[in-house]
């Protein structure tokens, strides 16, 4: 995939099963997530989907910052590996996701013969507004209290359906030319860029590609809705497949910095607006009461009940 010799992947051990179905469930895991890759397995079965989750010995740095620099190991090359040996779409998850509803929606990609579909940070034209736990006392002389509280995080401001910012954690791929092309120009901006996030690569590997290109005409893209790439900081939304935890941070990976002046995005090419907000930013959400409540010289006080339904 990069260069003359493609990196063929192995791994320690598959664990398949489920219905043979229209697209397979592919993950990839090390031994430190066997419980996860087991829950992701248990979640798959109840909704008899098929899948292939294999354990590998590392997965490359551009996934994590404690990862190996062996290219074997990225998401692209996993992926295009899943397509070779299984001939049908592939529906990729991060092994620490969990299906919690039967995801129709995919058969619907695969039946519709699209590429590639993702969730879109700057497509989403619903409130993207993120919320994080805080630990805080619901009345005086009580103790704190742990994923009851919630506090504003930050939302998305920048809007195109023509570019990508890209939540990686679930990501469908047909079984076709286009998405084979798309996933070598990924995995290839991944060699190009070392230190970089996976993300980060496949959005600038999308948002690069121009109208003299045969992909750009060629790949039919869906942008995924939230409840598919579900992250705990959406408090508002029912997840379909869900990540529990919220996305971790670090500051060993670099940003990207290209020699031919490209760029991971265009904003000149964006709208800026702001989109329809759940709640007012500086507000805290009792979850449990369902009330809206401001922090005020440290004790919260209710504003107004909320009928909004929480999946925490």
């Amino acid at each position: 995939m990069t260069g003359a010799n493609p990196h063929v992947f192995k791994s320690l051990r598959i664990i398949s099963g489920g219905k043979e179905g229209l697209y397979v469930v592919g993950a990839m895991f090390t031994d430190a997530y066997s419980a996860k890759a087991e829950r992701l397995v248990a979640s798959c079965e109840r909704f008899g989907l098929q899948y292939a989750v294999h354990e590998v010995p590392s997965v490359h740095k551009s996934i994590s910052d404690r990862g190996t620099e062996d290219l074997t190991y990225t998401k692209p090359n996993f992926i295009r590996h899943l397509l070779a040996i299984h001939k049908k779409p592939v529906l990729y998850l991060d092994v620490d996701c969990e299906v919690m509803s039967q995801p129709e929606l995919i058969d619907k990609l695969v039946s519709t013969r699209h590429d590639f579909a993702i969730y879109n940070w700057f497509a989403d034209d619903e409130c993207t507004d993120c919320f994080i736990s805080v630990e805080l006392s619901p009345g005086p002389n009580e103790p704190p209290i742990k994923n009851r509280f919630y506090r504003y995080l930050g939302s998305e401001a920048f809007f195109t359906k023509k570019q990508l910012k890209c939540n990686g954690l679930v990501q469908f791929y047909g079984y076709s030319v286009a998405a084979r092309a798309l996933l070598s120009n990924w995995h290839r901006t991944i060699a190009t860029f070392p230190r970089c996030t996976d993300d980060s690569a496949l959005s600038f590997t999308f948002n690069n590609l121009t109208r003299h290109s045969w992909l750009a005409w060629l790949l039919k893209v869906q942008w995924l809705p939230k409840p598919y790439a579900r992250i705990s900081w959406w408090i508002h939304t029912k997840p379909v497949i869900n990540h529990a935890d919220l996305p971790s941070k670090s500051s060993k990976f670099n940003t990207m910095t290209d020699s031919r002046a490209r760029k991971q995005f265009y904003h000149s090419l964006m709208e800026r607006r702001k989109p329809a907000t759940h709640f007012p930013e500086d507000c805290i959400i009792d979850t449990k009461q369902h009330m809206v409540c401001n922090l005020v010289d440290g004790e919260l006080v209710p504003i107004e009940p909320t009928d909004q339904h929480f999946w925490l």
